[in-house]
């Protein structure tokens, strides 16, 4: 019998609740013929048969302000439900409101969970018929709901403008600020039912990229120099435009970096993450990518990020590891990495993967496919349920769910094999809504013009709780997650990420040092900052630790420039653009960031780019403690009496081509005002 409405009424610590259907009979309660935790012989568990399960005539999108594995998301929609449909010629089409958190997994077997028994829960399911979809995508979309699920095709959503901008997060901003909407069941004589929905207050928020940072070149042996757009990536051309690649080189030194966030001034209050890699190799092919690093010098501080520097995994034919361009190949090979560098507007990339023999760019085949190139076999117990991966997949932007709010920019997957062998892989990348946790192997169409960076590290498991607990310190958006509870137990800090807690006290930096799983493994180091910290990763963190130069891949602002003020500790922009063993890229359109050291090894991802962040507030308020402290002139008195020429002094500084001595400039400045005062 077909349901026009049903609802079920499950109250506090009861299995099954009670329900109400309408359809072919008198409307009574009825006692659920089965607890909800059983995934059949129930009216919701059929109504869900089809979003737990794929079926090319359902196709939905689900919402959630807590969606299953995604911990602590911040929104302020309380909304729960499920909008469906049958894309096909049938007028057929659902909507279930309810009150489940973390209820249902899409696509991934029912599971009511467990906790929830305990507290009274209402599902509502109402049959209704398909041109009543954007009457309710109208009244969502001003209630802003967290979708985390949406599989319903272009052609559905194109012809209903609401529902496309529900999807495509675009929330009324503009009176009015309430809709009532009327819709009725799709029954001869069908329910009518009305929708109110109340919007937020919209408060604007300048994100827009800033314009600010340049080379930073003050410090001799610390310069930050910009690699100049466009580049070549072994023949692949990329440009800043539409690279999201974000990456550095050490000058001199052997590091590579590779960061989640571009060189903005946003980055110096939000969470990042670098993967830096101390290898000669991996150092000589990016250094070749940066020859044309950018001169110019200018005096400009940098900032902190968050970076990881590694050493990578050994070959090998299981679940939770690395993986050669052959999937076929069985071979003996200890692989101590894999490093794939997509090029903008190529669907082919290059590939570094140690192991058996000298370390040189190899060509992968399309990556779109698939099938037979490096990244699907990583990724093929991540897009495919198997009993001996479980992973967490986290992403700044998940998969089918649109502008999700967070600070963190990192991407990765970090999978591990639960049963008795030592098995786990780590896997950092810079693909927003990649890969699709068990739901098949899909490189983003739009992400193809832009160029990518793809690093997989084979590592024992015991190394899971380093990572995890830099992770943690960034912040990741995780979106999935299965490992096992006994798996979580043993490892404090991976339950502590998984469950959202993150470490808000000092230190607020971390640096955590892990191998990877050859024999003698690769060393590799993470370095992690948390948003409360105001370090910028770039002087303050990885110039720090690194204790050399280095030379950067990422976009930059106008403001901060390579940075030479410090022997030894130079910051040089690696000019764009670029070439990856014949392919082009540039910074328009690399969105990858990473450094070499120089000298040295070391190779780093980044996950926050080199951008200018509040440098002439931090100094003018240094530089007004400093004045107050040996004047004794209270903050206001001191404004009040010298702002004009302050001001002036902190323009031009702040603005200065030559390598002035800032413990000098703060020497003269109180004098400097002192004088302007008296006159």
């Amino acid at each position: 019998m077909e349901m026009v409405m049903a609802i079920l009424y499950k109250a506090p610590a009861q299995p099954r609740g009670m329900t109400l259907i309408a359809g072919g009979g008198a409307v009574n309660w009825a006692a659920n013929p089965v607890d909800v935790v059983q995934n059949a012989g129930h009216s919701f568990a059929k109504v869900l048969e089809h979003v737990i399960a794929v079926d090319a005539s359902n196709k939905f999108i689900a919402y959630n302000n807590i969606p299953p594995d995604v911990p602590k998301v911040n929104t302020k929609s309380n909304s729960k439900g499920l909008l469906m449909m049958n894309p096909g010629v049938q007028d057929e089409a659902s909507w279930i409101v309810h009150t489940v958190p973390g209820f249902p997994k899409a696509l991934r077997g029912y599971l009511f969970p467990p906790a929830e028994i305990q507290k009274g829960h209402l599902l509502i399911c109402l049959t209704i018929k398909e041109s009543e979809i954007d009457a309710i995508a109208m009244t969502l979309k001003i209630a802003t709901p967290l979708i985390y699920h949406n599989d319903i095709p272009d052609a559905q959503i194109n012809s209903r403008p609401n529902l496309k901008k529900l999807i495509s997060d675009e929330s009324r901003i503009l009176p009015p600020l309430t809709v009532t909407q009327e819709i009725s069941t799709a029954g001869p004589g069908g329910l009518k039912i009305t929708i109110y929905s109340k919007g937020e207050k919209s408060k604007y928020v300048w994100t827009t990229r800033d314009k600010t940072l340049k080379s930073d070149c003050r410090i001799f042996g610390r310069n930050i120099r910009l690699v100049t757009s466009p580049i070549s990536v072994s023949g692949h051309a990329s440009s800043l435009e539409n690279d999201v690649s974000q990456w550095l080189i050490s000058e001199p030194g052997n590091k590579f970096c590779a960061i989640d966030k571009p060189y903005q001034k946003s980055q110096t209050k939000e969470p990042a993450m670098a993967i830096c890699i101390d290898d000669a190799s991996i150092f000589t092919r990016f250094n070749e990518i940066a020859m044309l690093a950018d001169k110019e010098c200018f005096i400009m501080p940098i900032g902190w990020i968050l970076v990881l520097c590694f050493s990578f995994p050994r070959y090998s034919v299981a679940t939770s590891k690395c993986y050669n361009l052959n999937e076929f190949t069985n071979l003996s090979l200890s692989l101590y990495r894999v490093i794939v560098y997509k090029a903008p507007a190529q669907n082919t990339g290059k590939a570094l993967i140690a192991g058996g023999g000298p370390v040189a760019w190899q060509n992968t085949p399309d990556l779109t496919g698939a099938a037979r190139h490096v990244v699907v076999k990583s990724l093929e117990h991540v897009v495919a349920a198997d009993a001996a991966n479980k992973f967490i997949a986290y992403n700044n932007i998940p998969p089918d769910i649109p502008k999700v709010k967070t600070k963190s920019n990192s991407k990765g997957v970090l999978m591990m094999n639960p049963g008795g062998g030592d098995e786990a892989s780590w896997i950092v990348h810079t693909i927003p809504g990649f890969p699709k946790a068990l739901r098949g192997y899909v490189f983003p169409p739009a992400e193809i013009q832009k160029g990518h960076l793809f690093i997989c590290l084979t590592i024992k498991e015991s190394e899971i709780d380093a990572i995890a607990m830099a992770l943690r310190i960034a912040t990741p958006l995780i979106y999935h997650n299965d490992i096992p509870d006994v798996e979580m137990d043993s490892r404090p800090n991976l339950k502590k990420l998984v469950n959202g807690e993150s470490r808000l006290t000092p230190p607020l930096t971390v640096t955590r040092q892990i191998s990877t799983a050859a024999g003698a493994g690769l060393k590799v180091t993470i370095y992690s900052k948390s948003e409360k910290s105001k370090y910028e990763i770039y002087r303050r963190v990885l110039v720090k630790k690194l204790k050399t130069s280095i030379k950067v891949w990422t976009t930059r602002d106008k403001t901060l420039k390579s940075d030479c003020r410090i022997l030894g500790r130079n910051i040089k922009l690696v000019t764009s653009p670029i070439a990856v063993n014949g392919h082009a890229s540039s910074l328009d359109s690399d969105v990858s960031q990473w450094l070499i050291s120089e000298p040295g090894n070391k190779f780093c991802a980044i996950d926050k780019p080199y951008h200018f962040k509040y440098l002439c507030r931090d100094y003018f308020e240094k530089a007004r403690l400093t004045i107050a402290k040996m004047y004794s002139v209270h903050y206001v008195d001191c404004i009040s009496a010298f702002q004009n020429h302050f001001i002036f002094l902190l323009r031009n500084f702040c603005n200065c081509s030559s390598p002035y001595n800032f413990s000098q400039t703060f020497l003269c400045l109180p004098h400097m005002l002192i004088l302007k005062n008296e006159k």
